[in-house]
């Protein structure tokens, strides 16, 4: 697998924007001061915007490994835990016939079939 290189200036570019559209949309102050610092100093020296990238990098690295967890466990107990509860309280006592109740699991159908339904089968 190839290793993807990071181009620093569309780095700071990205991160200029991010932060510029958190301003906009949430009126947060600091956003702007952040976006302004990180775009100057990106603009200024490709020294420091390679060093914008590589903590840029490192950070995305460190949320890789957070995020998903928390997204998965929100997802999990406020979703699936919830719905899992409702079916055992209203649903059917033994959805799978796992207790084996009964001498056979073979549910007899009395149905006819035409025999025009056996012509095609697919």
């Amino acid at each position: 697998m190839k290793k993807v290189k990071s181009d620093p200036t569309k780095t700071v570019l990205v991160i200029t924007v991010g932060m510029i559209l958190l301003y906009v949309i949430f009126s947060w102050e600091w956003a702007i001061y952040v976006s302004l610092t990180v775009g100057v100093l990106g603009m200024l020296s490709a020294y420091l915007a390679k060093k914008i990238d590589w903590f840029w990098g490192k950070l995305t690295f460190v949320l890789s490994l957070i995020v998903p967890n928390v997204l998965l466990s929100l997802v999990f107990f406020l979703l699936l835990t919830p719905i899992a509860l409702a079916s055992r309280l209203f649903g059917k006592k033994n959805p799978l016939n796992l207790k084996n109740t009964e001498k056979s699991l073979f549910k007899s159908v009395n149905k006819n079939f035409p025999a025009s339904s056996f012509e095609k089968p697919w």
